[in-house]
């Protein structure tokens, strides 16, 4: 099997995600959105010698509460949600000329386009519309369509979610697979109570919702209405959020305190984590420790925390990813060599075997669709969580959610979603 990544079926042409464009000519929609994407967009394949595990099921937690999950290997772990979002520093805003929309429909033929269009439910008129601004794309086997902006305004949620998603499948549609997503119940969870109403206004009718998130695509259309500085600024802050958890440990027998440092000591760490442990055992049933300070250093640098991008960063292959992040979990400098997706996967080939369950702290869940072509990866924690990056760029910040949460952050694979497990063979 070839190390090289494959291209998604969907793509002309192998692709990797793009680098960080060059200052003179950053556009803002670029540089926010596609840190949305998945860790390792190159369509790494697995095919051959990684076979897909059942998805452990888990339980979507459907409100903002504190929940507990106890075990004997790993303790009582307290779930408390938090909402994280970049520093406003850290976001650009800059002027440029907008851009019209072109939504890209590889491997379509002009009269599939149409049936493409009212099987997501669009009416006979918006599908005219749609199709008379139709231009064949033979690059791609397929058409690109150029929507009038008061059609893109006027889809219902409903068909919106449909249509986006279903673009969101090819990186050619690039506001659509790079969408802000947020999970939450509400707008308001999301946008917080601070955005002007004229905002709020804007924004309101173009989110679209799949499960358990939003998701807006639109900020192209309306950015020259909102125009440049602090509030654009402070939308894209918002929109940028990310849900996540913060996680401690409690120890309520304390005869198992042994299994529990075998559990959280995974990688040569057991002499540096006893002694936390053992201060929980001495407080009582009353101590609690944020597990933090039980992961290994440079997951515990990392945690909660956004890449502080050097002019050095600037001339990699790309930024920190979701199979840096994960191939790094035990090390404490990190091997930059594994921004290469080549590189990463032969480590993943290499020095990883498949496991199928009793996962431990450490191991590698990925994220794949039908012909195994990795669209993420992550690593376990312990009960449904995991250690992650859903990006590439600058404003993604490493996080810990639950895993079954991944497959609402990729909805655009909820039909075609296969999850298998890798464990290091030198641990």
């Amino acid at each position: 099997m070839s190390l090289l990544p494959s291209a998604r079926a969907d793509a002309p042409a192998p692709t990797r995600p793009p680098r960080l464009p060059a200052a003179g000519r950053r556009r803002l929609l670029a540089f926010v959105t596609v840190l949305l994407l998945g860790g390792l967009t190159t369509g790494v394949n697995l095919r051959g010698w990684a076979r897909s595990a059942d998805d452990p099921s888990a339980a979507r937690d459907a409100t903002p509460a504190a929940t507990t999950a106890n075990s004997d290997r790993w303790g009582e772990l307290k779930v408390t949600p938090i909402v994280i979002s970049p520093p406003a520093e850290y976001i650009p805003i800059e002027a440029y000329e907008p851009v019209q929309p072109r939504w890209h429909f590889p491997k379509t033929t002009m009269d599939g386009l149409a049936r493409v269009l009212e099987s997501v439910g669009l009416g006979a008129d918006d599908v005219a519309r749609l199709t008379a601004t139709a231009q064949a794309a033979p690059a791609i086997e397929g058409v690109v369509v150029s929507p009038p902006t008061d059609l893109i305004r006027g889809m219902t949620p409903d068909v919106r979610g449909r249509l986006y998603l279903l673009l969101g499948r090819s990186p050619l549609n690039f506001a659509q697979q790079s969408a802000f997503r947020f999970y939450g119940q509400s707008l308001d969870e999301w946008l917080g109570p601070d955005l002007s109403p004229k905002t709020r206004a804007l924004i309101e009718p173009l989110v679209y919702r799949s499960g358990d998130f939003m998701f807006f695509a639109d900020l192209e259309l309306i950015r020259g209405q909102i125009g440049g500085g602090p509030e654009l600024q402070h939308l894209v802050k918002r929109l940028l959020s990310q849900a996540t958890a913060l996680v401690t440990l409690r120890i309520n027998d304390p005869t198992k305190l042994d299994e529990l440092v075998e559990y959280w000591g995974r990688g040569g760490r057991k002499t540096d984590i006893r002694p936390l442990l053992e201060s929980i055992v001495d407080g009582g049933p009353g101590y609690a420790i944020d597990i933090t300070h039980l992961l290994p250093e440079m997951a515990r640098r990392l945690l909660y925390r956004y890449p502080k991008v050097s002019l050095e960063d600037l001339s990699k292959p790309q930024l920190a990813n979701c199979f840096w992040t994960a191939l790094n979990f035990f090390n404490d400098e990190p091997d930059d060599s594994l921004l290469d997706p080549a590189r990463a996967l032969q480590r993943l080939k290499q020095g990883y075997f498949i496991v199928h369950d009793d996962l431990q702290l450490g191991d590698i869940v990925a994220f794949s669709d039908r012909n195994l072509n990795v669209f993420h990866v992550a690593v376990y924690i312990a009960d449904d969580l995991v250690f992650t990056k859903n990006g590439f760029f600058s404003l993604a910040p490493w996080t810990i959610i639950p895993m079954e949460r991944l497959k609402g952050h990729f909805a655009e694979h909820l039909d075609d979603w296969n999850v298998s497990y890798y464990r290091r063979k030198d641990l």
